[in-house]
């Protein structure tokens, strides 16, 4: 009976000291403040180690051009305390980004806390707008652990979306290709000569409303007409080409050469975006001869109507940048030019660049010509230089002034105008005197 009674005691004292450290717990627990209890963390740290979490943690390279072909690394990490086996990446394509060859990778074994690289091919787009584009990556895997009561454990399959992100970047890259020009050989003072300049885009992405101008400095090229020097192409992928065609004139005293005509293109990308560039159109003006009237004058130096023989020098010089060969003058007959052509054309040879040469020609006076200063007009006729391969017939018109004065010298032949009038006049005077004086009996 005494002994029941010390035990009895001592549980009692027991319980008692079981329920003040209950209470000391309870106390320190709930006074300290929240973030000074260390409980959170042992159970955040295992927590972390009793599951397995595959991620993607890097990824090189992440910006890449229209059409581009690259391999892609890619970091996989097993972010848990957990190992993790097969382990499967799928890699899923879309209309900007496609992967080369396989599309699922897979690793056998991923240890807690580790990480692996692994490689991919990826394609993008040509054409692609800039942007960012995501992959998506569908992936699973099975834990795999160590459980004292069940040994080596592997756990059921598990899944996850996971993702990648690349940069496009492209821009469409104009540039004047090849040039051709109807008529082949080009010479100063053509008209509505056809060019037709290759435009090609040589970028990574696309442009839109593409237009092209030709600029003129000065005079020397001019559109044919309204319009002539623009041309529009519209649209052109990374890789095409389109053609320009203008309709330009040419100036007489063009020189010969190489001459650079600047080219304006202006354009969009894909997402409205105007660019413009400056480029240049090249062509090649072939040297031709050309020619001006040195000078002229007519024998007698005054004429008047029904003036004969009149003798009229003209010298003509090649100003051109072209040797001219079987070079010859002649005088063109114009409607409401009082003249009957004696000599009407001359042969004057070939005349080398910056020589002159004389060509005589003769024409009459037409008896009803009105004293007036009268246009002459002159065709100058040639062939270019046959030694460069120029066998082109040339001909140039060119207009002198000649006048018919009221009076002036007087050419073998000629007489005073009304003088068969005259003479008719006072031979009938005379038929009416002598006939008189018979009457008369004188």
């Amino acid at each position: 009976m005494e002994m029941n009674k010390r035990y009895g005691n001592m549980n009692r004292r027991k319980r008692l000291v079981s329920l003040c450290m209950l209470s000391l717990v309870f106390v320190f627990v709930f006074s300290a403040p929240l973030s000074s209890v260390p409980v959170p963390s042992v159970v955040s740290i295992a927590s972390a180690a009793s599951f397995s979490s595959i991620t993607i943690t890097d990824v090189t390279p992440t910006t890449f051009n229209p059409g581009d072909t690259a391999e892609v690394t890619v970091t996989v990490k097993n972010n848990g305390g957990r190992d993790a086996r097969d382990v499967r990446l799928a890699f899923q394509g879309t209309e900007i980004l496609s992967l080369v060859g396989p599309t699922v990778v897979h690793i056998n074994t991923l240890n807690s806390w580790s990480s692996k690289d692994i490689a991919v091919t990826l394609q993008v787009k040509e054409e692609a707008p800039n942007g960012v584009y995501p992959i998506p990556v569908n992936c699973s895997w099975r834990e795999y652990y160590f459980d004292p009561a069940e040994g080596d454990v592997t756990g059921p399959e598990q899944n996850a979306l996971l993702g990648l992100s690349f940069n496009v970047v492209g821009e469409g890259v104009l540039n004047v290709g090849d040039v051709t020009t109807d008529p082949t050989n080009i010479r100063p003072g053509d008209e509505n000569v056809e060019i037709r300049a290759a435009i090609e885009n040589s970028g990574e992405a696309a442009a839109k409303d593409i237009e092209a101008t030709l600029l003129f400095d000065d005079d020397t090229f001019k559109p044919s007409w309204s319009g002539t020097d623009r041309s529009y192409l519209g649209r052109l992928n990374s890789g095409e080409k389109g053609e320009a065609v203008f309709h330009i004139d040419l100036a007489e005293n063009i020189a010969a050469g190489a001459h650079h005509l600047p080219l304006r293109i202006t354009y969009k990308d894909t997402k409205g975006n105007e660019y413009e560039v400056l480029r240049a159109v090249t062509i090649l003006v072939k040297p031709k001869p050309d020619f001006e009237i040195a000078s002229y004058y007519i024998e007698p130096a005054s004429i008047s109507a029904a003036a004969t023989g009149v003798v009229l020098h003209v010298q003509v010089k090649n100003i051109g940048t072209e040797k001219a060969e079987s070079v010859s003058v002649r005088m063109t007959g114009e409607a409401d030019v009082p003249f009957d052509y004696d000599v009407k054309s001359d042969f004057v040879g070939n005349l080398e660049i910056g020589d002159a040469g004389e060509a005589i020609l003769k024409f009459d006076v037409k008896k009803d010509a009105v004293p007036k200063v009268y246009p002459l007009g002159i065709e100058i006729r040639c062939t270019g230089d046959r030694e460069i391969g120029d066998d082109t017939v040339y001909i140039f018109n060119k207009e002198l002034k000649v006048e018919v004065s009221s009076s002036g010298s007087q050419q073998e032949g000629s007489s005073l105008p009304g003088f068969e009038a005259l003479v008719s006049i006072l031979a009938l005077l005379f038929v009416f005197i002598v006939a008189g004086r018979r009457r008369n009996g004188v």
